[in-house]
């Protein structure tokens, strides 16, 4: 199940930073201004009520962009659909939120992610040198999709 996280969801979203991303992870204050601003959302991934995965995003209403800063999924629950399941909410919001551009940054080394982004029409747009670290290289994806425009008609009085 996916699901917006809350406050109280805190515990659940540190323990997947810590074991996803270990030293380079956000810190409490960082996930909980995720959780709370306007202009960023969490999602929460559940199985069995424990969250299993997550993903932190921003939103740029101004610019009509959406980023996806992280998602993580427990090392258990990896290539279950957690990861897809996540994406696939993630650009849901955006659309209704009216966004046309969403973007993200990836590992180059991270093969099942970068395939997942893909699969679901992300471009690489290029290389961020060192985002990760000295000798640890992102790609920078994007995708752009069209909204379907309301039509009005109008007539004459």
């Amino acid at each position: 199940m996916i699901r917006k996280a809350r406050t109280d969801d805190m515990p659940g979203l540190m323990r997947i930073e810590a074991e996803c991303f270990g030293p380079e992870k956000f810190n409490e204050e960082t996930v909980r201004a995720f959780v709370v601003r306007d202009d960023t959302f969490v999602l929460v991934a559940s199985r069995e009520n424990r969250i299993v995965g997550s993903a932190m995003c921003l939103v740029s209403e101004a610019t009509e962009e959406g980023r996806i800063a992280s998602i993580a999924v427990l090392k258990n629950q990896r290539s279950t659909g957690v990861g897809s399941s996540l994406l696939e909410e993630c650009e849901d919001e955006f659309k209704k939120r009216r966004l046309t551009k969403f973007s993200l940054e990836v590992d180059v080394s991270n093969e099942p992610a970068i395939a997942m982004y893909s699969s679901f029409g992300y471009n690489i747009i290029g290389v961020i040198p060192d985002f990760y670290g000295a000798g640890r290289d992102a790609y920078w994806m994007e995708k752009t999709v069209g909204l379907k425009k309301t039509r009005l008609s109008v007539r004459s009085a």
